[in-house]
């Protein structure tokens, strides 16, 4: 398309450059005269060049000493080049600046070169050949902004269904982990039962049929042959409560898998960094999916810190108020230029994270870094 542009506007004017060499009458020296259609097309080609330029891409300069090179040079020598004047509008379509009033100087200034050479005929036939041009070159370049900002959403379309995604698998992900922990938090749960309450009644059970055993004078035969059957089954009864506690109850890898020690101690022995985790308040038992959050919460934020604040020293502070649980990941790292985070994918997961299951998340840009998240108690 630039291609393509550039090769008319140059075309224009060697075009009409050459016809009025030989048609009209002004041409005295015609060797001063190709120069001087030469330096004009390096005008041309100069304005291309600083058109190109970030610094020179909406500025007016470079189109008005074009339009006023060509203007002058088909004032004095006349023929077909005020036609030439039209070359001007010929830019590429995707090329900022406002096409109107441009269309309008160049209007003005092949009119001025023009009076003195056209006839009124022939200076409305150019008249009207030029609004066609610039019609139709407004029309080329309308399309072709709408098509940048069609192209434009497009992109911006596909970002967003592969943010969309990802927050879709992160969704399911947390959900399953939630779900696998109130399981294991579930099965615990019946252990403690079955091995509290069921095994100490069974257990007081076994111990009054020995003493029923131990005072009988051996006169009721059956009836105690009964009581020790009954003592068997019940010992029976008991090996496989013990083994079905056993295997309900979760394994303390499974368990600690969403601990924060855990985590800050694996985070501290491979950044390099020095990294800690105090608790404060009286500790009281969490929600599984609390846990995950903070687990996750925790883990994003200090990854965050060492990687993009370049932090050496972490801290991780979960308080146990009465009313709601408070985890603050502070760092000595980098802070955002004027305190102001850009939310990344990570830190909108946190946000997420946290709105799902009640809370919210709070960013403090102070002297030191930190992003709170705050659960309500359950």
């Amino acid at each position: 398309m630039n291609a393509a542009y550039l090769m008319l506007r140059y075309l224009t004017v060697v075009v009409a450059g050459v016809a009025s060499i030989l048609m009209s009458d002004r041409v005295t020296d015609e060797a001063l005269y190709v120069y001087l259609l030469l330096g004009l097309l390096l005008v041309m080609r100069l304005r291309d060049g600083l058109e190109g330029r970030e610094a020179w891409r909406a500025s007016p300069l470079p189109f008005l000493v074009e339009t006023s090179a060509l203007a002058a040079f088909a004032w004095h020598y006349g023929g077909l080049l005020p036609l030439a004047v039209s070359a001007a509008l010929y830019t590429p379509p995707e090329r900022p600046g406002a096409f109107i009033p441009r269309a309008v100087v160049a209007f003005a200034a092949l009119n001025l070169a023009a009076w003195p050479h056209f006839g009124e005929k022939l200076l409305a036939a150019a008249n009207l050949g030029y609004a066609a041009i610039a019609l139709l070159l407004w029309h080329i370049r309308k399309t072709a902004v709408d098509s940048g900002e069609i192209e434009a959403l497009y992109h911006e379309l596909q970002t967003r269904n592969r943010e969309l995604e990802e927050a879709r698998r992160t969704a399911l992900d947390h959900a399953s982990k939630v779900q696998e922990l109130a399981q294991l938090e579930e099965r615990n749960r019946i252990a403690h039962d079955l091995h509290d309450e069921l095994g100490h009644r069974l257990i007081r059970l076994k111990m009054m049929l020995e003493a029923a055993i131990s005072i009988d004078g051996g006169g009721r035969g059956e009836a105690m042959n009964l009581v020790r059957e009954v003592r068997d089954q019940l010992a029976g009864a008991m090996d496989a409560l013990r083994s079905t506690v056993r295997r309900l109850k979760p394994a303390e890898a499974a368990r600690g898998e969403y601990s924060l020690e855990t985590l800050i101690g694996e985070l501290a022995g491979t950044s390099g960094a020095a990294v800690r985790f105090r608790a404060v308040g009286a500790c009281y038992p969490l929600y599984p999916s609390d846990a995950i959050v903070l687990y996750r919460n925790a883990q994003e934020a200090v990854t965050n810190a060492l990687r993009h604040g370049e932090a050496t020293e972490v801290t991780v502070e979960l308080e146990y108020a009465p009313e709601e649980l408070r985890m603050t990941v502070s760092n000595n790292g980098a802070v955002p230029e004027g305190g102001e985070l850009r939310k990344g994918l990570g830190m909108l997961g946190m946000e997420e994270r946290t709105r799902l299951v009640g809370g919210r998340l709070e960013v403090i840009a102070g002297e030191r870094f930190a992003v709170r998240t705050i659960l309500p108690r359950r």
